[in-house]
């Protein structure tokens, strides 16, 4: 019975050890594989329900900073900036201008991406908006809208008059 039980002492370790290490070993690329993707927020293809701007749309999931955003409304014209932080990447937010923007009656002029910042440049009317993405602890979505200047069928189509 002795050697029987020297015999099992022997074998246990052996097989044990490897299947507990193995097990332990497929856990753990489970977790790692689970908790390591990064999943970014449901916040691109939908606009927030309660935009302040009718015109201009808004990531759902983006909050408005009114510490550091103002508008006015003065003869007809507006001026606008206004700041909202989100958590949906860069990449997805400029994706969703690029997509609602022309929805919402805007014409692209401009974009460009430099120094981490996505910018674009959309005209409608006697309106300009410029956007931009950054991230800075969180993405920020940055909203200037500016008028262009009024322009009448007159001043455009009549010649200037020489001095």
């Amino acid at each position: 019975m002795r050697t029987f039980q020297r015999i099992a002492r022997l074998i246990r370790p052996s097989i044990g050890l490897p299947l507990l290490s193995g097990l332990a070993l497929v856990g753990l690329l489970i977790l790692g594989l689970g908790c390591g993707q990064e999943r970014e927020p449901p916040a691109s293809a939908t606009p927030s329900m309660t935009p302040r701007l009718q015109d201009v749309p808004v990531p759902a999931g983006f909050q408005f900073n009114a510490g550091k955003s103002g508008d006015r409304l003065s003869g007809g014209f507006r001026v606008v900036e206004h700041l909202y932080e989100g958590g949906a990447t860069v990449r997805r937010v400029a994706e969703f201008y690029r997509q609602l923007m022309p929805v919402h009656g805007w014409t692209k002029r401009e974009e460009s991406f430099a120094g981490g910042t996505q910018r674009f440049a959309f005209e409608k009317g006697h309106d300009t908006c410029y956007i931009s993405i950054y991230d800075d602890w969180g993405t920020k979505l940055l909203i200037h809208v500016y008028p262009r200047g009024p322009r009448s069928p007159e001043t455009e189509t009549s010649p200037k008059p020489s001095p």
